[in-house]
């Protein structure tokens, strides 16, 4: 695999620290959130899921012209700094494809640059009530975007993010994914095109697993919590847990996009552990799936796997 390390991606407009008090006037309640830290600056509790929420929100309406965002208290809410490393990141992949497509024809390099966003598709599995891929890759590069999910409630929230938001209706689908044994069938549909599939996975192999996970995170940092602490990003069943674990979800994953070779230009997915890169590797052995690349982006203190593969039709299954 090729590997490429930011510690932020270069195009990132959260590499410097956050105006708060900025912030905190396009959503006030913020500001119920504030500390001071020991060396007197300003900063928020980011121990507070609530605080977590609002300060997305916040982001989104000042940076992204967002009229109405709300997630109900316990789904997942990923952070939009780091969220938006990954849109960059699948952005570099389809203006590095489009580059070799001009080199191969014969045209100017430069030339990609026209390329890069016209008619872009995008998948988003697994995409939350949150809607947060789909928003910024709309917003940032006039993607359009499908984003799926198996909760109902994830669905509705999503859906009303899109509806009551100027612009993100039209070129945003909330689509159910009716099966949850399944990933890619039923969310790419007969005769759909997509340039790129994105997902978040869940990480664990049960709600216990998280919850241990949580308390060892609260440990290491100090903070003194509650009898059930959670991930100060929030998250229930199926954003954070799955049967399997994320190995299991990742083979899947993989074993599924042969089936679509014909309808998605790069399948890339978030991998938590280094380990797993190694279990990804043996399944496209095993599918003769030749051109991936890992990207990792270190955010926050710590670093986010971008697991990215093409599969040649040639070598892909046909769809049953």
């Amino acid at each position: 695999m090729i590997a490429y390390l930011y510690p932020m991606h270069p195009k990132n407009r959260y590499a410097g620290p956050h105006d708060f008090p900025d912030l905190a006037r396009h959503v006030p309640a913020l500001a119920d959130h504030f500390i001071t830290t020991p060396d007197g600056r300003m900063s928020l509790n980011f121990a507070d899921p609530k605080a977590v929420r609002l300060l997305n929100q916040a982001l989104l309406v000042r940076d992204y012209g967002l009229k109405h965002w709300a997630i109900p208290p316990g789904n997942l809410c990923p952070g939009v700094p780091g969220r938006l490393n990954y849109i960059h990141a699948i952005n570099d992949l389809l203006k590095e494809k489009a580059a070799q497509t001009l080199l191969l024809s014969g045209a100017e390099v430069q030339d990609a640059e026209k390329l890069k966003n016209q008619g872009i598709y995008g998948l988003d599995v697994g995409t939350g009530a949150s809607l947060i891929y789909p928003i910024l890759g709309l917003k940032e590069y006039g993607w359009r975007m499908v984003g799926t999910d198996v909760d109902a409630t994830s669905l509705k929230v999503a859906g009303a993010i899109a509806k009551f938001n100027p612009g993100l209706e039209k070129n945003i689908i909330v689509r159910k994914q009716p099966d949850k044994r399944t990933i890619f069938r039923n969310a790419i549909l007969p005769g759909e095109y997509f340039d790129f599939t994105m997902c978040n996975p869940p990480f664990f192999e049960t709600e216990q697993k998280a919850q241990e996970a949580a308390e060892l995170k609260w440990k290491k940092l100090g903070v003194k919590t509650s009898d059930s602490p959670t991930l100060n990003f929030g998250g229930q069943a199926n954003e954070l847990w799955t049967e399997g674990g994320e190995p299991a979800f990742l083979r899947k994953m993989i074993n599924e996009s042969t089936k679509f070779a014909r309808q998605v230009g790069w399948f890339t997915t978030l991998v938590s552990k280094k380990g797993y890169l190694e279990i990804a590797e043996t399944e496209f052995r095993r599918h003769s799936i030749s051109e991936t690349k890992v990207i990792g982006i270190g955010h926050g203190g710590k670093l986010r796997r971008i697991l990215c593969w093409r599969v040649v039709p040639n070598f892909a299954s046909k769809r049953s």
